[in-house]
């Protein structure tokens, strides 16, 4: 008795098409990608961690290492003593070579006139991480490790914290914040003042820093309430020893910031400033070159010279020159000119000699003709 059942389960033999292929193959890509950018994600702040560590923990940026310390090189204000402001009140960022573990600007202690006045206090140091730069300064005096500044995770534009190694003090918040799209706006349209920052304390909004991207780079803090300049910085010079970069941070002496406050924000500012030059550079040299209008040659003053002195040494050989040809055509000249003369008078001299014997004859001849007429005379 046959069967009318199918000998193969109802699509139990059929091929993939094409797109479910495609699908599956789609579906594995995915899954090979999601799992590299996972282990990578791991990764790296993997090593953002250990970087971190090293820039803080590692180099004694905690409590229990600065417990009791006096914080030499610190100036006073109004607000507080060397405890509190850690940094001088008048001083120099003055750019480092970089280093291969990280770069750094030296804080030298500076006065009224803007000049060196004492050996550098201490020294900013930036740490890579893949995710974000660690920024920690170190003093000179005992090698500690003071302030410590990080970027500020998933906030809209550039926020940075600001905080003792101590803990003691407020914590500070350097943060675009609310102007973030008015920054921008100010940047696109090419204003003199560019970005305007919030400055925090304990979450408290007490001064706003307003930079100047055109001109001489700088930053002004204000105070928040009543509008009143507490501190600032300025681009003082870009070839320090020849090739760094030198910014000078002045704080007023009434200013309710501490003064690592403004050395910190001018330090963004400055590798800012580095980093847009760099970029600058880049971009200039991959500008294709134009073959129809060469540039002339740029020379030294020493080359300069030598070229004049080879000139005006050329234009006098060639004036000497002229001078001993037409010096020599004369003598030419004179030469055959005396030839010709010499020949005319040679050729002249015969017919001079013969002309008293001429005479003579002419003398004879008219004595015959004399007698002759006598002899005739009755």
């Amino acid at each position: 008795m046959s069967s009318s059942s199918p000998l193969l389960p109802e699509g139990g033999g059929a091929e993939p098409t094409t797109k479910d292929q495609l699908k599956k193959g789609l579906r594995v890509c995915l899954l090979y990608l999601g799992t590299v950018f996972l282990v990578v994600f791991i990764l790296a702040w993997c090593i953002q961690v250990f970087m971190y560590w090293v820039a803080t923990n590692a180099s004694g940026c905690s409590a229990s290492a600065l417990e009791g310390y006096d914080y030499p090189g610190g100036g006073v204000s109004e607000a507080g003593g060397a405890s509190f402001n850690i940094l001088p009140g008048i001083s120099l960022l003055a750019e480092r070579e970089p280093m291969w573990y990280g770069a750094a600007f030296d804080v030298i202690p500076s006065n009224e006139a803007s000049t060196v006045a004492a050996a550098p206090a201490g020294t900013w140091w930036r740490t890579w991480g893949p995710i974000f730069a660690t920024y920690t300064y170190e003093d000179v005096a005992n090698s500690r490790t003071t302030v410590y500044m990080r970027r500020n995770l998933l906030r809209m534009g550039s926020s940075h914290t600001i905080a003792r190694c101590d803990g003691q003090g407020p914590k500070v918040t350097f943060t675009e914040g609310s102007n973030f799209l008015a920054n921008r706006v100010r940047k696109v349209m090419g204003m003199n003042q560019g970005m305007t920052f919030k400055i925090f304390m304990d979450d408290k909004l007490v001064a706003v820093a307003e930079e100047t991207s055109h001109g001489f780079e700088s930053l002004t803090f204000r105070e928040e309430d009543s509008g009143r300049s507490e501190s600032s910085s300025v681009l003082k010079e870009r070839h320090f020893h020849g090739l760094y970069d030198l910014w000078l941070v002045k704080n007023d002496e009434k200013s309710i910031l501490p003064n690592y406050v403004a050395s910190a924000t001018t330090l963004l500012l400055a590798f800012h400033t580095i980093n847009h030059d760099a970029t600058s550079k880049g971009a200039a040299s991959n500008e294709s070159p134009n073959f129809l209008e060469k540039p002339p040659p740029t020379l030294a003053a020493g080359q300069v010279l030598d070229e004049q002195q080879e000139s005006s040494s050329s234009v006098t050989g060639q004036a000497t020159a002229v001078a001993q040809a037409a010096e020599q055509a004369f003598a030419s000249v004179a030469q055959k000119a005396a030839d010709g003369a010499s020949a005319e008078i040679r050729e002249e001299l015969p017919d001079r000699r013969q002309q008293p014997e001429e005479k003579k004859a002419d003398q004879e001849v008219g004595a015959v003709v004399t007698e002759q007429a006598v002899d005739v005379a009755p």
